[in-house]
């Protein structure tokens, strides 16, 4: 039998293969640490506090895994999901389905509920990123947990984009589009996002925020 791999760091962040190009160019800090999918069957999470799932990762491989990632959070942790979740790898998780749209307007962004991870980030900055809207998102979410709070709208409906929810003693953020990751070195209030991201998962708001 193969030893467990001990995670050192509380935040693994799920990618397919070792390029982290996908997942925003990403780099192993001592909060975060980029880790093969595939290697998910040989990791001990027993000091991991929180979870990103990439947005290109293989969904298939991850309902077929459904029962460690749903023991992970009912026992406390927290895992972001990037991307567009087709399969029900998670209890609760919603439908994604794509946004019909014909202008900006059909893609801009709007604050939901208050949460820790998108504190301080201008709905505007996600919005138009180089001066294209639809960067953020190009989707929304459907049938979300009767407990789910949003925490972000797309479009002239208020459509959720973003969205978290309570699963046992672990909660569980979906982010409907790309990688939150990219934003990290742009030039305004959305690079707050994936910093807040880590810290969120990492359960260093743990005291004000639960």
């Amino acid at each position: 039998m193969t030893a467990a791999l001990h995670a050192t760091t509380p935040v693994l962040h799920f990618v397919m293969g070792s390029n982290a190009g996908m997942a925003g160019g990403t780099s192993d800090t001592d909060v975060v640490r980029n880790v093969d999918l595939y290697e998910l069957d040989a990791l001990d999470l027993t000091s991991v506090s929180g979870l990103i799932v990439n947005g290109n990762c293989d969904q298939i491989y991850l309902e077929r895994r459904k029962d460690v990632l749903t023991d992970f959070v009912t026992a406390g942790g927290r895992i972001a999901i990037m991307g567009h979740p087709l399969t029900d790898f998670l209890p609760g998780l919603g439908q994604w389905r794509k946004l019909q749209y014909s202008g900006p307007k059909d893609l801009a962004i709007s604050a939901g509920s208050p949460h820790p991870v998108w504190a301080g980030v201008d709905p505007a900055d996600l919005s138009f990123r180089k001066q294209v809207s639809g960067f953020y998102g190009r989707g929304y979410s459907q049938k979300l947990p009767d407990n789910a709070i949003v925490t972000n709208y797309i479009g002239r409906h208020g459509l959720p984009v973003d969205y978290v929810y309570p699963l046992g003693k672990g909660e569980v953020l979906v982010h409907g589009g790309i990688d939150l990751a990219v934003f990290q070195s742009d030039p305004n209030t959305s690079a707050r996002v994936y910093p807040q991201l880590l810290s969120w998962l990492a359960q260093l708001d743990r005291t004000e925020n639960r």
